[in-house]
């Protein structure tokens, strides 16, 4: 028996597993025994499977005992944003719109990380359809762990905070404009938005913009997450084709002499509060340190590409939802019904000069990268340090708190938070790694290296 397994990074975890110093059903329940001890007061997960976990558990030490590799993943556990559907546990959205809903079937994802020995403990928190959280939503907002009188930030709040909490060996959320990073640089975790359609969202709604992404304790979690999700879905038009990329195999690399760029004008002209700044200064010196070399570049086009990924989100909301929101206007939360009544006045000229702003700062970008032989840029997370401080009204509906995160959404590159410090009310702040289309091994290797470094991935909150 291993004392407090929860503790234990997913990696961690996989390995004693697998080795047989820990079972599956032991660490499911460590992680239920954390789950009752603090989802009452951080409202992280809005719905859990005890009895399904603990099936999926023992089947999986079965198979180990028979001598069966149940996959990488054989014995962890995974909350799911309820984005995301899974069989046989409720998929509301965080929305009274959809609170008996129970789908029958997996979306290939879930199925993925299921085949992967990954077992879906329960559902996490979200702001109702990616609007701003209410206590008026169908499940009140979760809390930071870090400090639990402090909100947890991002759409992917719930994924966030659980993860964070030990309250699940890794969590999977979704990336619209920064849901995913966000949460991750708030809550002292890894989470990456992979490149566009390399995870496919059949099952869970097309996107152009939007990813499911994992979040974890280490890179190398990140990374064994990300590499279990890949796979080619042919009756997804977005879905990318190619073979399932060798991350794990690969994360360790010598990045001593590889050129990171610095935007520091665009950084300088964003409203960043000094415990972001001291975290990314912090943060680059790291990288120094491992033998980075930076570069300050001038980048152009995030206030355009930031425009563009929001006006996209909120008239993609409208399409989806313009017969319900006829019909069930008062079932909608306050918030929800504001971002649909934005996508609903947006135009198709709109829609159409998005997209090609969109197009123009994915070719602008890429090209910035071949022409300055960059492996990556590096940014904050986002400029504040508080969930609070980023929900000011003014400054939320013009996106500023996903002014670094939401361009590459629009763009398709992709974007990965890392821990970079603490500010003044102990919520942690990240900063952020965005790199070539399909590149996505790159951003873990700087990840895994600057991980090895640092000893961000060994503290857990008090709570």
């Amino acid at each position: 028996m291993v004392d407090a397994p929860h503790l234990l990074t997913l990696s961690e975890q996989a390995r004693l597993i697998r080795e047989g110093s820990l079972t599956a059903v032991e660490l499911v329940q460590a992680h239920l025994d954390q789950i009752s001890k603090l989802n009452p007061q951080l409202n992280s997960f809005i719905a859990v499977d005890p009895e399904g976990a603990l099936e999926q558990a023992a089947r999986i030490d079965a198979a180990l005992a028979r001598g069966e590799n149940p996959g990488p993943l054989a014995g962890v556990t995974i909350g799911l944003k309820d984005a995301i559907p899974a069989k046989g546990i409720p998929w509301t959205i965080n929305s009274r719109l959809f609170e008996d809903r129970v789908p029958e079937d997996d979306p290939p994802v879930v199925t993925l990380l299921k085949n992967a020995g990954a077992i879906v403990i329960g559902k996490t928190n979200l702001n109702e359809f990616f609007s701003r959280p209410t206590e008026s939503d169908l499940n009140p907002p979760p809390w930071n762990p870090w400090n639990p009188e402090r909100m947890s930030v991002g759409s992917s709040s719930g994924s966030g905070a659980a993860a964070a909490a030990r309250m699940a060996s890794a969590t999977i959320g979704v990336d619209g404009g920064g849901s995913v990073r966000l949460p991750a640089g708030a809550h002292n975790l890894y989470g990456i938005k992979p490149t566009h359609g390399l995870v496919s969202r059949t099952g869970v709604g097309r996107s152009e913009h939007s990813e499911i992404c994992p979040l974890g304790f280490t890179a190398l979690d990140t990374a064994l997450m990300l590499e279990s999700m890949i796979g080619h879905e042919p009756a997804d038009d977005l879905s990318w084709a190619g073979e399932v990329p060798e991350y794990v195999a690969n994360i360790d690399a010598e990045i001593s002499g590889w050129r990171i760029g610095v935007p520091r004008v665009f950084i300088e002209s964003a409203p960043n509060e000094s415990e972001v700044m001291n975290g990314f200064d912090t943060f680059l010196a790291k990288l120094e340190e491992l033998g980075c070399e930076l570069v300050d570049i001038d980048l152009q086009g995030m206030a355009e590409a930031r425009a563009a990924t929001f006006l996209t989100l909120f008239s993609n909301a409208y399409q989806r939802h313009q017969k319900t929101v006829k019909t069930d206007w008062n079932t909608y939360g306050p918030q929800s019904r504001v971002n649909l009544l934005q996508g609903a006045f947006m135009s198709s000229t709109d829609l159409i000069n998005a997209g090609d702003v969109g197009r123009a700062f994915k070719a602008y970008f890429s090209q910035l990268l071949q022409d300055q032989n960059l492996k990556a840029i590096a940014t904050p997370t986002s400029p504040f340090a508080t969930a609070e401080r980023s929900r000011r009204p003014g400054e939320h509906s013009r996106g500023i708190n996903a002014c670094y995160t939401a361009p590459f959404n629009i763009s398709g590159h992709p974007s990965i938070s890392l821990p970079a410090g603490f500010g003044d009310a102990g919520i942690p702040v990240g900063a952020m790694l965005t790199g070539e289309l399909h590149d996505d091994l790159s951003l873990l290797q700087l990840s895994h290296a600057y991980d090895l470094a640092t000893d961000w991935s060994s503290l857990a909150p008090s709570i």
